[in-house]
């Protein structure tokens, strides 16, 4: 790491307190010779960092300095800031972001997602989606709103825009299952995440509808990560709720995130429950590709280099893995589809 220049080490103290006395100062600016740090300091007045506040008085050294400084930070240039300021879609305050432009660079990352949402998708405010899968249908990430979530209304409130204006439901702690029908069911659907699971439950239940993608699905399991993979432990759940018949005569379908580690829970789920006629749900994935051709997909939040049978649940969706193997080039670059991009309007546009 290149070492840093006296004026970056400045700017760093002056994040905690202006005032520094020249003992901080020289251990700052490590420069233990005390002519040299005399120069140092003399360079830092002439250049405007340093202003010596007199009532400090002098060290007793020669040449002196004074016992106490104030930090002087440079006045920050916004000039590259205005076009895209003047680019933001009129919702948003402009006025404002133009007059104090430090709000723009501290709100960027969510002021550029949410301006080009409001250019080009804004009629996808008018139905609600779940806080993931609007998170991802803004800003390409599922947990930004929840990771930056003080920030975003940090954002709302400078753009004046009320609290439900993303039009977004929380997803409260699911039962495991819902039931669609009282009849044995033949098709059982099993959903990795939590959001995604409560998005079609609230479909279901507020449509009638069951046929989602061309297949009639009766019960929709939310997996809940890894408590699915434990041994039989879905099997005896399906055993207990619908009786010995559905392990036979059900077909089990499997929903998750398209990357390593969603791979990995399907086939460790299918591993650790064998009486179980388990596969992908190919439509569902087919759709995430198709939805995702257009983005630009972020690294798998799985930091872990793992070796998964990507080859194999490749061919289980009815893809080839040579001949589709552009499509298929993010999972090999360490980047995945979330199955929030599957969002209410799209699993909505699903059922039948």
């Amino acid at each position: 790491m290149p070492k840093q220049t006296s004026a970056e080490r400045l700017s760093q103290w002056a994040k905690r307190r202006s005032g520094i006395t020249v003992l901080e100062l020289q251990k700052l600016l490590e420069e233990p010779d005390y002519p040299s740090f005399h120069q140092l300091v003399t360079e830092l007045l002439a250049g405007g960092r340093l202003t010596p506040i007199k009532a400090s008085g002098l060290n007793g050294r020669v040449p002196s300095l004074a016992n106490k400084y104030r930090i002087i930070q440079p006045r920050e240039d916004y000039g590259e800031c205005l076009e895209p300021i003047r680019s933001l879609e009129p919702t948003l305050n402009i006025a404002a972001y133009l007059q104090k432009p430090h709000y723009y660079v501290r709100h960027q990352e969510i002021l550029q997602g949410l301006s080009r949402y409001l250019w080009y998708q804004a009629h996808l405010l008018e139905q609600p989606m779940s806080r993931k899968e609007r998170s991802f249908s803004i800003w390409g990430k599922e947990k930004l709103i929840d990771e930056q979530f003080s920030l975003l209304w940090e954002v709302f409130r400078f753009n004046r825009l009320p609290e439900n204006f993303l039009n977004y439901y929380d997803t409260p702690e699911p039962f495991f299952e819902y039931v669609h029908g009282g009849a044995l069911p033949r098709t059982l659907l099993v959903i990795e995440n939590k959001d995604t699971w409560f998005t079609l439950r609230k479909l279901m239940r507020e449509t009638g509808k069951n046929r989602l993608a061309g297949i009639s699905v009766q019960v929709l399991i939310y997996g809940e990560g890894n408590k699915v993979t434990k041994p039989k432990a879905l099997e005896n759940y399906a055993q207990e709720m619908f009786g010995r018949e559905v392990l036979t005569e059900g077909e089990f379908l499997y929903f998750g995130d398209l990357d390593h580690e969603g791979i990995q829970l399907f086939f460790r789920t299918q591993r650790e429950n064998p009486k179980l006629k388990l596969r992908p749900f190919q439509a569902l994935y087919w759709k995430m590709l198709d939805l995702a051709a257009e983005r630009e997909l972020q690294p798998s939040p799985d930091g872990r280099n793992i070796t998964v049978r990507v080859r194999e649940f490749t061919r289980l969706l009815g893809l080839d893995p040579d001949e589709d193997k552009d499509k298929l080039a993010f999972l090999l670059r360490g980047d995945y589809i979330p199955q929030e991009i599957l969002n209410y309007q799209v699993l909505a546009a699903l059922l039948e």
